[in-house]
C-alpha cells in the first residue's frame, strides 16, 4: 500500500483549519457595554492551520497501485475542493473494492466529520484503527471528532494514544492541550502547549493557545507574553490582537488595549466585539466621542 496516512492527516488539518476560519469570519453579536464592563470574551477558535515543521500540507501526490487506492486519490481531490458528498462516494467505493484499506475508512471519516456527521466519522476512524492500530493519524482524527462533539475525555484518550506512538507529535500536544482547557484543567493544558513549544520553538499556534490557558488562569502577564510571541512569529491574526487587547483591558491598561483592538479591526473590519471593547476602553480614557462612534459601529454591524 503506497498511500500514506500522514498525507491524509495534513490535508485534513488544513481543510479543518480553513473551515473553522471561515466559520469565525462573521463576528459575534455585540453585547451591552457600560463604562464598567468589558463585553468581549477570549476567542478560543483555531483559526490558523496547525503545522509541524518538516510536514507539508500539499505534499507530492502519492502513487496508487490498486483500483481502490485510485478511488481514494479521486476522493482526495473532492475533499480538497470541498465537495464532501462526492468524496464520500469515492471513499465508499474504495472500501467496496478493498475492505481492508484503512486509509479509505479514515478519509471517509474526515469527509463525514466535515459534513457534521460525527457518529459516522467516529465509526469510520474506529474501523481504520482496528485495521491499523499503529497509525497516529487515525487517533488524532478520531480525537478531533470527539473534541468537536464535546466528548473531551475520549478526545484526550485518543490524543494520548497518538503521543504514546509518537512522543514528539506536536499536533497531538496542541489538541490535547485544548481539550484540557475545555475541561478547565489549565495546568495540564499549559504543560501540553509548553511541550509543543519545546519541540517546535517557532510554533505560533502553541504560544497563542498557551496564552489562552494563562488568560483563563488569570495569569495575565504570561498570557500577554505568549500572545506577543505568537504575533511576532506570525502570520498575525486578528484574534491574537483582540485577546491581547482584552487582557490589557482587564488589567486596566486601556491605551495598549485600544492599540490592540485597533489592529484587530484593521485585520477584520467587521469585528463587532473589538469595536465594543475599544469603545469601553475609550470611555475609561475619557474619549467619549470615540467611544460613542465605536458603540454605534458595533450596533450597526450587529444588526446586519
Amino acid at each position: 500500500m503506497t498511500i500514506k496516512s500522514v498525507f491524509n492527516l495534513r490535508v485534513f488539518v488544513a481543510i479543518v483549519a480553513f473551515t473553522v476560519f471561515a466559520s469565525c469570519a462573521s463576528p459575534a453579536s455585540p453585547q451591552a457595554v457600560s463604562e464598567n464592563t468589558t463585553s468581549g470574551q477570549l476567542v478560543t477558535e483555531n483559526i490558523t492551520p496547525v503545522q509541524s515543521t518538516g510536514d507539508n500540507l500539499t505534499p507530492e501526490q502519492p502513487v496508487a497501485n490498486s483500483p481502490a487506492e485510485k478511488k481514494v486519490l479521486k476522493g482526495d481531490s473532492y475533499l480538497q475542493s470541498g465537495d464532501w458528498d462526492k468524496a464520500i462516494t469515492e471513499y465508499t467505493e474504495a472500501i467496496a473494492l478493498d475492505a481492508g484499506l484503512s486509509i479509505a475508512y479514515s478519509r471517509l471519516g474526515f469527509a463525514c466529520y466535515l459534513k457534521g456527521d460525527y457518529e459516522s466519522a467516529i465509526a469510520d476512524f474506529t474501523r481504520a484503527i482496528e485495521i491499523n492500530p499503529k497509525d497516529v493519524g487515525y487517533y488524532l482524527g478520531r480525537g478531533l471528532v470527539f473534541n468537536d462533539s464535546g466528548d473531551y475525555g475520549k478526545a484526550i484518550s485518543d490524543f494520548t494514544r497518538a503521543l504514546e506512538l509518537d512522543p514528539k507529535y506536536t499536533d497531538a500536544y496542541l489538541y490535547r492541550g485544548k481539550a484540557y482547557y475545555k475541561q478547565e484543567e489549565f495546568p495540564k493544558s499549559i504543560a501540553d502547549f509548553s511541550r509543543a513549544i519545546d519541540i517546535e520553538p517557532n510554533n505560533a499556534k502553541a504560544y497563542y493557545d498557551r496564552g489562552l490557558a494563562y488568560s483563563f488562569k488569570a495569569d495575565y502577564e504570561r498570557a500577554i507574553a505568549d500572545y506577543t510571541r505568537a504575533i511576532e512569529i506570525g502570520p498575525p491574526f486578528a484574534t491574537a490582537y483582540y485577546n491581547r487587547g482584552l487582557t490589557h483591558h482587564i488589567k486596566g491598561d486601556y491605551n495598549n488595549a485600544v492599540e490592540d483592538y485597533t489592529k484587530a479591526i484593521e485585520m477584520n473590519p467587521n469585528y463587532v466585539t473589538a469595536y465594543n471593547n475599544r469603545g469601553g476602553a475609550y470611555l475609561k480614557l475619557g474619549q467619549y466621542d470615540k467611544a460613542e462612534s465605536d458603540f454605534n459601529k458595533a450596533k450597526e454591524l450587529g444588526s446586519r
